[in-house]
């Protein structure tokens, strides 16, 4: 034991050994968390769907037009002839001169002589008859009509890439390990006292937003809202103190940087 060691009391030793056991802690801690973050790397899934159309082929009715079959009175004058029998009794007076006949005694006397007049006068009557008759219906017929309509589905074809082309432009996450290394040291983080370790996760978040197919051929501007709430919801009050850190992985693995 050299006289550094007999200076210190077992007090002052028990506290250096606990904040000792608390960065290794820390440190564990953090990488464990990064090493969550690259199991989601790991775990991006792609679903693409599969869509097909179906024909559906159903009736309605529609209105083609008809007749409305109406009736009104229409009133005609007429006019007939007829021919009327009139009676007119007629009374005449002549002077007569001669001897009365033994046989015309009997018409000496008094008596009564009737002779009535008759006359004819015209009788109207009116009499209803059907003529026509127009009759309103429909017939109904059926015809087959041929529908052509053209269906469309999607074909997902699915062939393997080689290893090659697969990092082709996407290297893995620990070959930007250097540069984000001196992207760190380069920049305002650990002159403020951000430790690497602190920092390596806002690097790891980059990489996976720019090795993600969900944000291909997009640029930063249309994408950090979207990332700056996810990353939010797992580190609450950080993005702007760590988003520069997931800007420069992003264009570096985005091949923008």
């Amino acid at each position: 034991m050299n006289n550094t060691d007999r200076s210190i009391s077992p007090s002052q030793r028990a506290q250096q050994l606990s904040k000792s056991q608390q960065t290794t802690r820390t440190a564990t801690e953090k990488t464990t968390k990064t090493e969550e973050l690259r199991a989601d790397v790991l775990q991006e899934q792609v679903a693409v769907p599969v869509i097909e159309e179906e024909l559906q082929v159903g009736k309605r009715e529609v209105n083609r037009g008809g007749v409305r079959v109406s009736s009104r009175l229409v009133e005609q004058p007429v006019e007939e002839s007829v021919m009327l029998r009139e009676e007119h009794v007629h009374v005449e007076r002549h002077p007569v001169d001669r001897p009365l006949q033994p046989a015309a005694l009997d018409t000496f006397q008094a008596g009564t002589v009737e002779l009535v007049e008759t006359d004819e006068e015209a009788v109207v009557a009116k009499k209803a008859r059907v003529i026509e008759e127009v009759v309103v219906s429909k017939a109904v017929t059926q015809r087959a009509e041929q529908i052509r309509e053209t269906l469309r589905h999607t074909e997902v074809h699915v062939e393997p890439i080689s290893a090659v082309e697969r990092t082709n432009g996407m290297r893995g996450y620990e070959q930007y390990d250097a540069d984000f290394r001196k992207h760190y040291e380069a920049g305002a983080y650990s002159t403020h006292g951000y430790a690497y370790d602190q920092v390596a996760p806002a690097y790891l978040f980059g990489y996976q937003l720019g090795t993600s197919q969900n944000f291909k051929g997009h640029d930063w501007t249309s994408i950090e809202p979207e990332a700056g709430k996810a990353w939010e919801d797992r580190n609450p009050g950080t993005w702007e103190h760590m988003k520069a850190a997931v800007r420069h992985a992003w264009d570096k693995v985005s091949g923008k940087a």
